[in-house]
């Protein structure tokens, strides 16, 4: 029975959400009825079930029939992933960039309109293509070098032993996790590129309507390719869970690792006292009739930036005790 319970975790993990109950009640149905057979013909116990599973062959390759589309882009071991990571990336990329370029566009767009909406346009073109090109190159990758893809070398060297144990299920990662997380990365990547220049003090009618940016651009710029490396590095992480679907050492310590240059840039940026632009805090404070000098865009840049330090240290401290948690339980039970 665990025999039969790895094969049809391997097969059904491959399938969407809402086949797999139905899939994986029809599987052991024909499991069943293959077994009866097995045992008529005088096999019995461990060595029947063996000749089951090879007979229905590598799960990735059953997975894809009964998917009915045949799948060759990248593989049939992670092309339903590749397919689910691609319409996320494509969506939250495409989405974030229209917006913020329609914001672009209504406050930097009047004085050239139709230029700007043609920039606009090739811009979110070229996105799009990017995006596309990344995660085909990621999962191009993973397909050819993840460890814990069994290659697929059809139903002949197919052997139901090697497939992995049917994790338990609070080592399983519900795809929900790194679903959500990859969202977030490219919400964060569209914001780092168009957000810094919108955020800031804005006013209307002393004597007339201005605003005064939050960040100094040009340090800000400085720093824009570390954070899309960063963002990106997170992105790769949130696919490899994806992948995996369950947590491993190997996947616990390297989900801790990824998260140090994350912190490393923090404290880097925000430490450069040159960072925030010092004329917003002053607008800031004189809208706000203050004439204390510990406020007037002297004390404020500081708590500001170690707020946001300390908040990425208690958070990576966090993540770091409940990955130790995880690698210690795990190497126990080994």
């Amino acid at each position: 029975m665990e025999l039969i319970d790895r094969y049809v975790y391997a097969v059904t993990r491959r399938l969407p959400a809402e086949q797999r109950a139905d899939i994986e009640k029809e599987l052991r149905g024909l499991i069943e009825d293959m077994l009866v057979k097995e045992t008529q013909s005088g096999l019995k116990g461990d060595a029947a079930v063996e000749s089951v599973l090879k007979k229905l062959g590598h799960p990735a390759l059953l997975a894809a029939r009964y998917r009915g589309v045949d799948q060759h882009l990248i593989g049939p071991n992670v092309f339903h992933l590749y397919v689910l990571v691609l319409k996320i990336v494509l969506l939250a990329t495409g989405g974030g960039l229209l917006i913020a370029m329609i914001v672009n566009l209504l406050t930097n767009g009047s004085t050239h309109p139709l230029t700007t909406i043609l920039e606009t346009i090739g811009s979110l073109f070229t996105g799009l293509i990017g995006a596309f090109g990344w995660v085909t190159l990621i999962f191009a990758a993973i397909e050819r070098y993840s460890p814990d893809q069994i290659q697929v070398k059809g139903a002949d060297a197919f052997d139901p032993l090697d497939l992995p144990a049917v994790p338990q299920k609070k080592d399983r990662i519900h795809p929900a996790d790194p679903i959500v997380g990859m969202i977030f990365t490219l919400i964060a990547m569209v914001a780092a590129f168009y957000v810094p220049r919108f955020v800031g003090i804005y006013w209307v009618g002393m004597p007339s309507d201005g605003m005064i940016p939050l960040f100094n651009e040009p340090v800000y710029r400085m720093y824009l390719p570390f954070i899309i490396l960063v963002l990106a590095i997170g992105l790769i992480r949130e696919i490899a869970k994806l992948v995996a679907g369950r947590w491993t050492i190997p996947l616990s310590i390297g989900h801790l690792l990824i998260g140090i240059p994350s912190l490393v840039l923090t404290i880097v940026m925000f430490r450069n006292p040159d960072l925030f632009n010092p004329e917003c805090f002053k607008q800031a404070f004189a809208m706000a009739n203050t004439t204390d000098p510990m406020v007037l865009g002297l004390a404020m840049p500081q708590f500001i930036s170690r707020l946001i330090i300390g908040l990425t240290i208690f958070g990576f401290v966090v993540d770091g005790i409940t990955t130790l948690v995880r690698v210690i339980r795990k190497a126990v039970n080994v």
